[in-house]
């Protein structure tokens, strides 16, 4: 987070944790807990500090559960207007059972961007992801891109960026984070060869196991590299 402008965070008990980045995606102003029955009690004293902090700033924000919320957490979020919900697999896999095939004559390039790059990647990441590249530029600068175990990649074919995505390594995992095409490009395997890309550098630096979050669109594409979903996480998102 110290790397991210304006950003804050706060640990709680149990696994509980407050991270808020003050751009507009509430997945990325977020309440947190990684425990399997999350604490009501815990998630509501850090939710207070979220809204008092949102309400000033004017960012939106959310609640991300490992597991579904129970009643008590339901309706604290509720009295904060985050009434919608949604649901995202957590996939998880070995690295050394990761199906990646060499691709010879491939016509898509894919490289790693420097931090100085950091507005023609939030270009292709905001195209990917129908945002305005502000929001992506604020987010990922250019010290982020340049920070230890972050690598920020984009997919270019015939000279034309296609898709760009994020590779973290954090010990021996790396978390594979933010794969967008943008839409003129999709459905022609330019989010395999980038995630190929990611899988190999991660392993490369060590890396043991990678996990993502992953959208019900991609979760085909992630098993067919060997992911498996371990569980399901739910965001409760303002409706």
């Amino acid at each position: 987070m110290s790397v991210v402008p304006g950003a804050t965070g706060r640990s709680g008990p149990e696994g509980t944790l407050l991270a808020l980045t003050r751009s507009q995606i509430p997945a990325l102003n977020v309440v947190m807990s990684t425990a399997r029955e999350p604490d009501a009690g815990k998630i509501a004293d850090l939710a207070a500090v979220a809204a008092e902090e949102a309400g000033r700033d004017g960012f939106p924000w959310s609640i991300r559960l490992r597991g579904g919320p129970d009643d008590a957490i339901t309706r604290r979020a509720g009295e904060y207007g985050l009434t919608g919900k949604s649901e995202q697999p957590f996939m998880v896999m070995p690295l050394k059972d990761a199906s990646v095939r060499a691709r010879e004559g491939e016509q898509v390039r894919v490289r790693a961007l420097g931090g100085h790059e950091y507005n023609a990647f939030a270009e292709v990441l905001a195209a990917g992801f129908g945002a305005p590249p502000v929001i992506i530029s604020s987010l990922y600068t250019p010290a982020v891109l340049d920070a230890q175990g972050i690598n920020a990649y984009v997919a270019e074919a015939d000279g034309v960026a296609v898709a760009a995505g994020l590779g973290v390594v954090v010990e021996d995992h790396l978390g594979v984070i933010n794969v967008a095409t943008t839409p003129q490009h999709r459905r022609k395997g330019h989010a395999r060869v980038m995630v190929e890309k990611i899988l190999a550098d991660g392993r490369t630096a060590g890396a043991h196991t990678a996990y993502l979050h992953a959208t019900d669109e991609a979760v085909g594409l992630f098993e067919s590299f060997g992911f498996r979903t371990a569980e399901t996480w739910t965001s409760l998102i303002g409706a």
